[in-house]
């Protein structure tokens, strides 16, 4: 498994309510669906989805989508050139986190504000851990 180390740290600083239990992981069929339908998809995003699902994760901090969501998807409008990004969540302030597949597997975010795509150089795990308030070597980074 590559996030058992990530399913231990939710498991450890998420509260016991609905939304943190209520992530639907994805089957093989329902990965492969999305592997032939967005070329290029990063392994760790689909591995994700496999083995903690989608969902909210610390109380509404981050959601992760059931599949991966162009802008037209989301009702957004843009004048943006949109050809080959697809997002997989977002940080339910408006500003959403996902791929271009025809640049890169590092993330990338669309800021709401500024009509902008943000490069974070980061790969998926390494975002998504950064999301959650994990540290490098799995603190709690929002522990007070």
């Amino acid at each position: 498994m590559r996030y058992l180390e990530e399913i231990n740290f939710l498991n450890n600083v998420e509260e016991k309510i609905p939304m943190n239990e209520n992530r639907t992981k994805l089957n093989d069929n329902e990965i492969e669906k999305i592997k032939s339908e967005h070329k290029n998809i990063p392994d760790d995003y689909l591995d994700y989805l496999k083995e903690i699902g989608w969902g909210s994760f610390r109380q509404c901090q981050f959601m992760i989508f059931g599949a991966p969501l162009e802008l037209d998807d989301l009702g957004v409008e843009t004048d943006i050139d949109e050809t080959g990004i697809i997002f997989f969540g977002d940080n339910f302030g408006g500003d959403l986190s996902g791929f271009n597949l025809k640049k890169s597997e590092k993330v990338i975010e669309w800021v709401h504000e500024l009509d902008e795509i943000c490069e974070t150089e980061k790969t998926f795990k390494e975002y998504i851990r950064g999301m959650m308030g994990m540290g490098k070597n799995g603190e709690d980074l929002w522990k007070k």
